[in-house]
């Protein structure tokens, strides 16, 4: 993810804001984990799976999820539509140009490659949208 700062606006609008990463690449959780808490977010994870993803989300009740929808070994595609459940934001951050996703369980999407400039715009939006 290449960096780009944002301004002072965005990290009054994320800060403080709980957001569930769900990202199996290290080097991407490890970006997105960085540029999240430069701007104030608390982040729960990285997790590499649907199952750490599942416990985080029941003890950390995140606001957001970040979540790639193909994982080494499974598609988040059941987990998507259980943090939608639960009332949590999800945006799906992936390689796939659609993801095969259910019609409206998704707040918003980034395909990969991301910048950092637009995974916080894209959070400014949907945190905006939860006021």
């Amino acid at each position: 993810m290449s960096s780009a700062h944002g301004s002072g606006s965005e990290a009054a609008v994320l800060n403080g804001v709980t957001v569930l990463v769900v990202e199996d690449s290290w080097h991407v959780a490890k970006a997105m984990k960085s540029a999240l808490e430069q701007r104030g977010m608390h982040v729960v994870g990285p997790a590499a799976n649907t199952s750490q993803a599942r416990q985080l989300a029941a003890e950390q009740k995140p606001k957001l999820a970040l979540v790639d929808v193909n994982l080494k070994t499974e598609l988040a595609c059941g987990l998507i539509e259980e943090l939608h459940g639960q009332g949590i934001q999800v945006i799906v951050v992936s390689g796939y140009t659609v993801p095969p996703l259910p019609e409206g369980m998704v707040a918003a999407f980034l395909q990969k490659p991301i910048t950092e400039s637009d995974l916080i715009t894209m959070l400014c939006a949907t945190v905006a949208r939860l006021h």
